[in-house]
């Protein structure tokens, strides 16, 4: 081996696939090739060379590979709009979903192959009676990118993964638990791991098949038992429908991550998740603004239902105590008197459920970001500086009804009430994350 032979093999970097600034993007083929895009020209070999790197395809398990479908080749996609309809119409096709709802799937399995230029990782939750996700779940598997069916992972388990993979989870039936720290890791571009010393981004897109809807934050999809004849969709017809439409959906990701990298799309008038799901799938898409839209008309009926749930939650109850006491003018409100009146506003909804203090006072610290202080017996919560302006602006954010009917002579309804009528909603974005 020549000296400059053995050079050029130190410099030989081993991976699954890379995306640039300057938008050109590696991705791994089969057969140990790595297909190169860079400036409107596309190459396939076993080792390629982009801004001053050698990169060379990673080995992987053959069983894995065969798992994850990995393409042979890309293809021209068409036009964003064309793409997407042609893999909503299979969806449709293939299960019992109507259109919003397939637009939807449709959007995730688009997001599954940019999700590394998304605000966060995308989690489709298909839900219904045991059996009716089969169909879907075995559709999904051939249209998203680096599918991997697990049957109870964990964070540790991911780790042990290639680095790079970024494989589309599928699991069934997860214990709360087990979800809730996956999710944690998988979800967050930024939140990073250890391994050997080193630290590792695990996240990725992942698809919960349950029978009942999750309590995280998910694309719920409810399916309903179809009484057309069951369609399996067998092996020699899944890797059909993978050829078809992986390398296409593989060149959208070469061609436009830069482009979804950008993107700044957002409907700050939805609910936080909500809102989130629409920051992705709507970035999944950027450049078309007519799929934009159609994907927010699509989630407009599971924002209302999300605000519904959320008005109705016990922190929008305790939000609406906290507003009564600051429309009293009190200077402080004791977490047991915030407790007597949230209680009865349950008792005049008919709710069968009552409050502890002790609950209470966890719920406003925890999840509202309320911090009391112990005085003498009990602990308090002072109403005095910019608190008040935070409850006016939790309470919007949480939906409570009664900030819908501003008290006259209050500052922050004063202020509330006039953001709405310009059309800001700057007070609320800074807090529909908590």
């Amino acid at each position: 081996m020549s000296p400059l032979e053995a050079l050029s093999q130190s410099k030989e970097i081993l991976t699954l696939g890379e995306l640039f600034p300057d938008g050109s993007a590696i991705d791994r083929l089969r057969q140990n090739l790595l297909v190169l895009w860079h400036k409107g020209t596309e190459r396939a070999q076993a080792t390629v060379e982009c801004n001053g790197g050698i990169y060379t395809a990673a080995t992987l398990d053959s069983k894995l590979e065969e798992v994850l479908r990995l393409p042979a080749r890309t293809e021209d996609f068409g036009t964003t709009d064309s793409l997407t309809a042609d893999v909503s119409q299979l969806i449709r096709r293939y299960t019992v979903l109507d259109d919003a709802a397939a637009l939807l799937v449709t959007s995730f399995v688009v997001s599954t192959w940019v999700v590394d230029c998304l605000p966060s990782a995308p989690c489709l939750n298909v839900w219904g009676l045991a059996g009716t996700e089969t169909v879907l779940v075995d559709l999904l598997s051939c249209l998203c990118r680096h599918p991997l069916r697990l049957a109870e992972p964990s964070v540790r388990e991911l780790l042990r993964l290639p680095l790079g993979l970024a494989p589309t989870l599928i699991i069934k039936q997860p214990s709360e638990r087990t979800l809730t720290r996956l999710l944690a890791a998988t979800t967050e571009p930024d939140f990073n791991l250890l391994r050997d010393g080193r630290c590792l981004n695990v996240q990725c897109p992942t698809i919960v098949c349950t029978r009942e809807p999750v309590a995280v934050s998910a694309l719920a999809v409810r399916l309903i038992p179809d009484k057309a004849e069951y369609r399996r969709i067998g092996e020699r017809e899944a890797q059909d429908l993978a050829e078809k439409f992986q390398p296409r959906l593989m060149r959208y990701r070469l061609t436009r991550h830069r482009l979804v990298a950008d993107s700044h799309f957002d409907r700050p008038e939805f609910a936080p998740d909500t809102r989130l799901l629409a920051r992705i799938l709507g970035a999944s898409v950027e450049g078309s603004p007519e799929l934009q839209g159609r994907i927010v008309d699509a989630l407009s009926k599971i924002d209302e239902q999300c605000k519904v749930e959320q008005s109705q939650g016990i922190g929008a109850v305790i939000l609406e105590a906290l507003l009564a006491l600051c429309h009293e003018k009190k200077l402080r409100a004791l977490v047991h008197e915030v407790t007597t009146l949230a209680n009865g506003i349950l008792l005049g909804r008919h709710e069968n459920l009552e409050l502890t203090p002790k609950a209470v006072g966890g719920i406003m610290r925890k999840k509202l970001g309320l911090w009391t202080e112990r005085r003498g017996p009990g602990y308090e919560l002072q109403l005095i500086g910019e608190t008040p302006k935070l409850i006016h602006n939790l309470a919007t954010a949480y939906n409570v009804l009664s900030v819908q009917n501003p008290v006259g002579g209050c500052r922050w309804c004063d202020e509330l009430n006039g953001s709405n009528r310009d059309g800001s909603e700057e007070e609320v974005q800074e807090v529909q994350e908590i």
